[in-house]
């Protein structure tokens, strides 16, 4: 009884799976095999699995009366070497089975889920794709016209702002000419009668003439002055350009009092028949013609000829020729002095008149008395403010 337990207990059945199997188990192998028929099996690892199994059966067989190493040679049969053998048998329990049924079910979920999202972000993404489409096609359809617009609203501003710069520069033009017109017309209400204002415009202004007498001393009366001392004393060759200069002074006033008569009566033709007011103006735009005429006068008329014949007859047609250079801008300086209005006016002084400070200085002596004028003073009118200082030489002797 015993041996036939050993028997039946390690028989060869129970080491190898058994051919004989109910219909539906081998069909469900059969199905197993047909869905992992792409695996092969390691004949080697099979044979090494039956081998070492069949060893533990024939070893347990004869220790089956050791309890100990029977238990140990069963245990790692089963927990061991029949694993492996239904792993590579492909020999799957239910559980087995269930759980691999569950891991393909997951991952078929899984796979569905990602299908599913991967379609959803495509189908997002030609959306998104599509209505980008749209607007470039949307853009390139009105792009001409966007850009015909945007030519048009430009030319119609450079239009605008054409129109505007140019209505501001003629509002600007009518400003500064409404502007120069007050100005004239202030400067010619304070000019007038006032000779303490001056057009600045004007070149020969007084402040312009007082600096162009004073050029005429520095300049050409010392030029003068080296060639008369060739031939007589010092004190002698002051008087005498002191005297060329008076008698210019005198003669040029006495021709511009003359030419302004001229225009006056040019202006006015009979002057017995007009009236005050008319007389005024007359007189007025007489003295602003003579002003405005008086280069040309100097340079076109004969004014030279005549001032230069009177000095010759008073002074010798030696030293005027001597002095040409001086005489010429004695006349220039004092033609334009007469033409002002009112006239500048010159001033000596005599022998003997005590030294002022304010109106003279030294020549190369001071003193408390004047011996001899050298150079005149210049004043703005008679008896009006001073522009330039005469020259004098001082002495201490009351009279000589």
């Amino acid at each position: 009884m015993a041996k036939s337990k050993k028997g039946g207990f390690f028989s060869r059945s129970f080491s190898l799976p058994s051919s004989r199997v109910r219909k539906g188990q081998r069909i469900e192998r059969n199905i197993e095999e047909r869905q992992e028929e792409e695996e092969e099996i390691d004949e080697k690892e099979l044979h090494d699995v039956l081998r070492t199994i069949k060893t533990l059966a024939v070893n347990a067989k004869k220790d089956f009366k050791k309890k100990k190493m029977y238990r140990y040679y069963c245990e790692e049969m089963i927990d061991r070497w029949i694993p492996d053998l239904k792993r590579l048998l492909r020999i799957r329990s239910r559980e087995e089975r269930r759980h691999r049924e569950e891991a393909d079910a997951q991952r078929e979920n899984d796979r569905r889920e990602t299908q599913r999202e991967l379609r959803n972000f495509s189908k997002g993404y030609d959306n998104k794709r599509n209505r980008t489409d749209e607007v470039a096609a949307l853009k390139n359809k009105h792009e001409d016209e966007l850009v015909r617009q945007k030519k048009e609203h430009d030319d119609a501003m450079t239009a605008l702002k054409r129109e505007h710069q140019k209505e501001m520069d003629r509002l600007l033009a009518e400003k500064e000419k409404l502007l120069t017109r007050l100005s004239q017309t202030a400067g010619d209400k304070l000019r007038e009668n006032n000779p303490n204002f001056s057009d600045l415009s004007d070149p020969y202004r007084p402040t312009k003439l007082s600096e162009m007498f004073s050029e005429l001393y520095d300049n050409q009366w010392t030029d003068a002055m080296e060639i008369l001392e060739a031939d007589r004393q010092e004190k002698r060759a002051v008087e005498t350009l002191l005297n060329i200069l008076m008698k210019c002074f005198e003669l040029c006033k006495e021709s511009s009092e003359s030419q302004l008569s001229s225009l006056r009566d040019a202006c006015c033709g009979n002057v017995k028949n007009d009236k005050d007011n008319d007389l005024v103006k007359s007189a007025k735009k007489a003295k602003e013609m003579r002003r405005e005429m008086a280069t040309w006068t100097l340079n076109e008329s004969r004014i030279y000829q005549a001032l230069w014949e009177k000095l010759e007859e008073s002074f010798g047609k030696d030293d005027v020729e001597k002095c040409k250079l001086y005489i010429q801008k004695c006349v220039q300086c004092c033609w334009f002095m007469c033409v002002q209005d009112p006239a500048l006016q010159l001033t000596v002084w005599t022998i003997g008149t005590k030294m002022d400070g304010y109106n003279m200085k030294s020549f190369t002596k001071n003193g408390q008395y004047v011996d001899f004028s050298v150079w005149p003073a210049l004043y703005l009118h008679k008896d009006g403010p001073l522009l330039s200082k005469g020259i004098v030489q001082g002495t201490n002797q009351a009279t000589v």
